[in-house]
């Protein structure tokens, strides 16, 4: 991936696609991803795939057991690899 991507990019769509559905937007909390979107920064620094650092940290965030469904992730990857969804 050519495109650096920074924790507040990261947040900013988890926030628009809102995968968790956390209702963020409808309560305007702008901030609900962003220690998400610093956790995915830095695995992206470590070698992690987009998609794999997004599945780890919301793993870690929202389930005691498991991983969430990826496939509700897919629009967040597309969206901030610059591809339509």
């Amino acid at each position: 991936m050519s495109i650096v991507l920074k924790a507040e990019m990261i947040s900013r769509a988890l926030f628009e696609f809102d995968p968790m559905n956390t209702c963020c937007k409808e309560n305007d909390c702008f901030d609900e991803y962003y220690r998400i979107g610093e956790g995915v920064e830095g695995r992206l620094r470590q070698g992690f795939s987009l998609k794999q650092a997004l599945v780890l940290e919301l793993a870690e965030s929202f389930f005691d057991d498991g991983a969430p469904h990826t496939d509700c992730l897919d629009p967040v990857v597309a969206h901030l690899e610059g591809r339509d969804h």
